[in-house]
């Protein structure tokens, strides 16, 4: 290893305590190396925008009169007829009744004794367990939305030579046939068609230009993230909760107590109560109730002694003249509410009144001509291209006296030069000093420690 100090200086750098000091010698000329950096980024001035544009259905309604028609009701008088009195005999009997009071059990009552009982609290056991923080990687896909691009279609109008149009009375649906004698019956079964035109029939169909498509936007490319489910945390484990113990002292027992006691049953003495209904058939009936024996608790009624009478059952009387109103494929009644309506005027009776019936309401059908829609309009997010320019330097010093090579270093470390100001003072000559700046005027006296070279 060599060693050499030299009276000519060219440059030397002192470090005292983290204090950077540079000397550049008689002749040496200072200059910076810079470096440009440009960065272009897309900032976002408006977000995306969607806008949806809904058309009404058009309907139109085709109205459809009642139908109705008239009946009648019908009847005529029948002239009463003179009657003589009747006569006939007439018997009854007395009833006698008799109460009966049933038994009665003996009442009890179950007195439940609950058990004797006493608790002891046992405190928890537990333990404690120091948990890591939990993390995982979450994979998130691209994020898009489909835009949806309705169906390009235009109306066509075509002429059906000779044809006959049919309308479904419950939709309004119209179909045309080159059939005039169709049934009215649909592939599905449906009879409601109608044919309400014939002739040279026009129609309206809609064609497609270009069918509907989705398309697939991606909104945000996928990325992958990190997430921490669930911090670092100490838990208190329950090894066995804290339970309160009951103890029973003495078990519960049923105890039976004769709250009321039995009653025998018992029956009370006959007594007249009322008479049978008059009746033309002598002798002695069976019993009301229909049972018999003295100790049957069923038997409480009997027949006791009969009574005879004779009675004009029918006075002498002429029959009122009659009203008979007339039943279709019936018997006549007398009762105006259950004659028949009808719309032909039988023979030989009188019309009493007539009503209107409607047999089908009028009715109002809304025909849809053509169904609501909606077009969704998106407008896509506008940005805008930002760019920002940077410029880093790093001080170069070069000496133009003579130097032995590798004794002045002719490069100034970027972090370094970044903190030695250009002094301009005469020939050049720069001194940094703990930050401070001292020009000499061309000759300059300094202790340099001496460089080692290996």
């Amino acid at each position: 290893m060599n060693m050499h100090s030299s009276t000519k200086i060219g440059l030397a750098a002192v470090a005292v305590a983290g204090v950077a000091t540079v000397v550049a010698a008689p002749g040496a000329q200072a200059a910076q190396d810079c470096t440009t950096t440009t960065v272009t980024s897309q900032v976002k001035v408006a977000d995306e925008k969607t806008t949806t544009e809904v058309t009404p259905a058009v309907t139109h309604v085709e109205h459809t009169d009642a139908l109705s028609h008239e009946e009648s009701r019908f009847s005529k008088v029948v002239r009463g007829e003179g009657h003589e009195a009747v006569n006939e005999d007439q018997f009854r009997n007395s009833v006698y009744t008799r109460t009966y009071t049933p038994g009665t059990d003996a009442v009890t009552d179950t007195i439940e004794h609950p058990a004797e009982t006493h608790t002891v609290e046992h405190p928890a056991e537990t333990h404690t367990v120091e948990h890591p923080a939990e993390a995982h990687t979450v994979e998130h896909p691209a994020e898009t939305h489909v835009v949806h691009h309705e169906a390009v279609t235009h109306e066509e109008t075509r002429v059906k030579d000779g044809g006959y149009a049919y309308r479904q009375k419950t939709t309004g649906k119209v179909r045309y046939l080159n059939s005039p004698d169709w049934n009215g019956e649909d592939e599905h079964g449906d009879k409601g068609w109608v044919r309400f035109a014939a002739g040279d029939l026009t129609e309206t169909v809609t064609v497609v230009d270009k069918e509907a498509w989705d398309e697939t936007v991606v909104d945000k490319e996928a990325w992958t993230e990190t997430v921490v489910d669930k911090e670092a945390w100490t838990e208190t484990v329950v090894d066995k909760e804290a339970w309160t113990e009951t103890i029973v002292d003495k078990e519960a027992w049923t105890e039976t107590i004769v709250v009321e006691e039995a009653t025998p049953a018992v029956f009370g003495s006959w007594q007249w109560d009322h008479f049978t209904a008059w009746t033309t058939t002598s002798g002695t009936p069976a019993d009301e109730d229909g049972q018999d024996g003295e100790d049957n608790p069923l038997n409480l009624s009997q027949i006791g002694e009969q009574y005879q009478q004779t009675v004009i059952k029918n006075e002498a009387y002429a029959d009122p003249d009659v009203t008979l109103y007339f039943v279709e494929d019936g018997e006549p009644t007398m009762n105006l509410a259950d004659a028949s309506w009808t719309a032909d005027a039988p023979e030989g009776w009188d019309l009493v009144d007539t009503r209107t019936v409607e047999d089908s309401p009028a009715s109002d059908v809304t025909v849809e001509d053509s169904p609501a829609s909606s077009v969704t309009v998106v407008i896509p997010a506008v940005y805008e291209t930002e760019t920002n320019t940077s410029e880093k330097c790093a001080a170069v010093v070069k000496d133009a006296s003579t130097k032995v090579d590798s004794e002045v270093p002719n490069r100034i470390d970027a972090g370094l030069a970044g903190n030695l100001p250009n002094t301009g003072g005469p020939n050049g000559a720069l001194l940094a000093v703990g930050g401070l700046l001292a020009g000499t005027g061309g000759i300059m006296t300094f202790l340099a420690r001496r460089r080692k070279n290996a």
